[in-house]
């Protein structure tokens, strides 16, 4: 075999294995932060100013992991008149993030239950409105079920 061939050879088996390369890379699932993630970029300012209205109560929401559920606590003067949204975020599969309705306790409590959710890192992102005073914040967790 002369030197023409064996380029030739190996010439077909980087062309085969760049061909197999895409291949595989075509049924691979991409993830982006959510699957409306340009356009909500567009409305950063507006998340910017609702992180800070959060940041400046005086008592902070509260977010902990309790037994079974996460339990989310607003502060006294936010026991009621209080909507928004819950986020329950997966970094690792958007398919398994959960968003639900803000409906609090008395005691301005609302509790989540983690029964519908897998072992690993979430992010709980809380967008609410108060008093037409619009707030975000966001936490990560990790459940050890």
């Amino acid at each position: 075999m002369n030197w023409g061939t064996k380029l030739g050879i190996m010439a077909s088996i980087y062309v085969i294995g760049v061909l197999i390369f895409v291949g595989f890379s075509t049924t691979q699932k991409i993830n982006l932060v959510s699957k409306d993630y340009y356009p909500t970029g567009v409305k950063h300012q507006d998340q910017i100013n609702k992180i800070k209205n959060a940041v400046q109560l005086e008592t902070p929401v509260r977010i902990e992991q309790v037994g079974d559920n996460i339990e989310i606590t607003f502060p006294a003067n936010m026991k009621s008149g209080v909507e928004g949204d819950i986020i329950v975020y997966r970094p690792a599969d958007y398919d398994l993030d959960l968003k639900y309705k803000l409906a609090l306790n008395d005691s301005g409590v609302y509790i989540l239950n983690t029964n519908k959710l897998l072992k690993g890192r979430y992010t709980i992102k809380l967008d609410w409105v108060h008093n037409n005073i619009p707030y975000y914040k966001e936490e990560a967790i990790y459940l050890s079920k």
